[in-house]
């Protein structure tokens, strides 16, 4: 069998579905003699076998939840060659749903499906499809999800709901909402179709992800006021959307509607809504929750301690964090990796080191396996608290209870032993990463070549350059612009510039950083006019300047006596919204006073109260100047508000 084309469908609600992806939709060829879905008069009877309703038991070997291609055929072909009894439609169908469920490249379903259609006395039913479908929708086979629909209503079949919820998923993932709620309001109906909960669902849940809340809020008041009810589901979708969205109150609010209308949350409910809390550091409110599901006698999950323990560990609350670990293992929950490894996190944030040492200990005591993000974590930790030896002592103890480091691992300790000076060190585990099989990111060499830098080892930052391009790997902004840095601080400027120029040229175009690093180095070696220029240069490019690129203009304008183009940078600068801040003030007053220019100090001194400036730093650029023009009562004026 073939899969061919057709030019129409016979449902006319159909066909726009599809037109407006320029598909033509394409179905199955199956022999007309061979096929049917009713049952002919000559075939066996076959046990009822509707999907949605209730179905004789079929005495048969249990499908797994996924299936190996080979097992599938094998048990595919004892399907087919059953005669006493013979197989039944939902035998078929639980195969199908396996291999939808599994993951391979070669999935056979479709060709199984084809020899499924040639086979006597068994045909497709509202199940099968829907399965097909799914598998589709899952795959992104659009063309096919709407040939199979095609051919399910060519066929006869009574369409269902189940049917059309691979096609509204679909519809929602490739970000044609509108479509989707005009094909549950309007088109399923007008193909004698009623939507389900389910339907309804979808939608609301495509809605959220597209941060359209408000328009999920109106679909629920539509699905209620053509008599549908919503459930659970829906209700946390909602709650989970707006958690996402930021509306924690309107969260809250939503459960206590959902509650006032007879629905009762569930634990999935309670984990979206306390999570969203954590998360925008609500933490006692999330707590209160948790006393609120208990009280209704609903049994917190590990997912719910994990959430509140991670959004203590966030907001510093170490003390609770722990408590709420003894409090879950006293009631009978038992923490996972996840639990332990968030904790470990948390202590390591908050610079309690050891403690997360112990932490680990005691994970490991209780019989948990830590992972390769647990050890990752610790390991992050002990080289921000400059532990180097015990970081390093960690990767050889993971590795030795048969936990393989991935590049993250390697990462955060190259990193560690960069910003220790340790080079050499890091360098060497470049090449342990690619003799465990891994192959080094972009930010494995950005570090190293950062690391390189700093100790002014420039060639050698330069070699790791050419190794990215000689694996066939792009440089990214961070390494151009680390790189720049490296050459400004040795001086060499002219070839920092060509460097510029030969990141654009290979298409990375270079962002606020990048300009910033070189307009800093040209101005700190006495080159400000072409900082000037490169200012120009960001502003053609639409890269927008900030504080850092201005006042290393002043500065450099200031170093240079150039008071004047001083002021216009300065100008500039408040005209683009920006707020000076110490360095920006204190710069150009101590180039007016340096310049002698007393007066005009003055004015941007009564600027700067004006706008309500109060460091106390930029005014002590002032008092050089009027003491040595004799100013002794200015002197002290500036002093009083002191």
């Amino acid at each position: 069998m073939v899969l061919v084309c057709v030019s129409s469908l016979a449902n006319p609600h159909l066909s726009p579905l599809a037109s407006r992806r320029g598909l033509r939709l394409v179905c199955f060829a199956l022999p007309p003699s061979k096929h049917s879905i009713t049952n002919k008069p000559n075939s066996p009877p076959r046990p009822s076998t509707n999907y949605f309703g209730k179905r004789k038991r079929q005495h048969s070997k249990p499908v797994p939840d996924v299936i190996s291609t080979q097992e599938a055929l094998n048990r595919f072909n004892q399907l087919l060659a059953a005669h006493n009894p013979p197989s039944s439609i939902h035998q078929f169908n639980q195969l199908f749903a396996a291999l939808v469920r599994t993951r391979t490249s070669n999935n056979p379903i479709f060709s199984l499906f084809n020899r499924f259609t040639q086979a006597e006395g068994i045909c497709p039913n509202n199940c099968t499809y829907a399965i097909l479908m799914d598998y589709c929708a899952r795959t992104n086979q659009v063309g096919l999800l709407f040939g199979f629909l095609g051919r399910f209503l060519k066929g006869g079949c009574k369409t269902h709901a189940r049917v059309f919820s691979p096609i509204l998923k679909s519809l929602c993932w490739e970000d044609r909402i509108d479509e989707a709620v005009v094909t549950v309001l309007d088109k399923m109906p007008k193909m004698g179709c009623v939507p389900n909960v389910v339907s309804f669902n979808i939608v609301i849940d495509g809605l959220c992800k597209k941060g359209e809340i408000d328009k999920a809020m109106e679909f629920l008041n539509d699905m209620m006021s053509k008599r549908h009810k919503p459930d659970v589901v829906t209700y946390s979708t909602l709650i989970n959307g707006l958690c996402k969205n930021g509306q924690i109150d309107k969260a809250v609010d939503c459960l206590h509607d959902m509650v006032f209308k007879g629905f009762e949350p569930n634990v999935v409910t309670y984990n979206t809504l306390i999570g969203g809390l954590c998360k925008n550091g609500k933490i006692e409110q999330g707590v209160g929750f948790l006393h609120d599901m208990m009280s209704k006698r609903y049994e917190p999950d590990v997912v719910t301690y994990n959430t509140l323990i991670d959004g203590l560990c966030k907001n510093g609350k170490m003390e609770k964090a722990v408590d709420f670990l003894h409090d879950m293992i006293s009631k009978g929950h038992k923490p996972n990796v996840v639990t332990y490894s968030t904790l470990i996190n948390g202590l390591c944030e908050n610079g309690l080191i050891d403690k997360a040492v112990d932490c680990l200990h005691d994970m490991i005591s209780k019989g948990f396996e830590p992972n390769v993000v647990t050890y990752s974590t610790l390991i992050k930790g002990l080289c921000k608290n400059g532990e180097i030896e015990k970081a390093v002592g960690y990767l050889h103890d993971m590795m030795s209870k048969g936990q393989e480091p991935n590049v993250i691992t390697y990462n955060i300790l190259i990193d560690g032993l960069c910003k220790n000076g340790e080079i050499e060190k890091a360098v060497g585990f470049l090449s342990d990463i690619m003799s465990q099989g891994h192959e080094p990111d972009i930010i494995t060499y950005n570090t190293l070549i950062d690391g390189l830098c700093k100790k002014g080892e420039i060639e050698k930052a330069m070699d790791f350059l050419h190794d990215i391009t000689s694996k066939g790997r792009e440089p990214d902004v961070v390494t151009y612009s680390t790189l720049i840095d490296g050459l400004c601080k040795k001086g060499d400027t002219e070839k920092a510039v060509d460097f510029l120029h030969d990141m654009m040229s290979k298409g990375c175009e270079p962002d606020v950083v990048t300009y910033n690093t070189l307009i800093d180095g040209l101005c700190k070696n006495g080159e400000t006019e072409k900082a000037v220029d490169f200012l120009q240069t960001m502003l053609r490019k639409g890269v927008t300047p900030n504080l850092v690129t201005y006042n290393s203009l002043i500065h450099g304008l200031y170093k240079l006596g150039c008071w004047k183009e001083a002021v216009n940078v300065f100008r500039e600068l408040v005209e683009q919204g920006i707020l000076p801040d110490d360095y920006s003030y204190g710069a150009l007053l101590g180039s007016l006073c340096k310049q002698g220019q007393s007066k005009e100090a003055h004015k941007l001194l009564d600027l700067m109260i004006e706008r309500g400036f109060k460091s106390i730093v930029p005014y002590t650029s002032l008092l050089p100047c009027y003491a040595t023009d004799g100013n002794f009562s200015d002197v002290m004026n500036i002093l009083d508000p002191m």
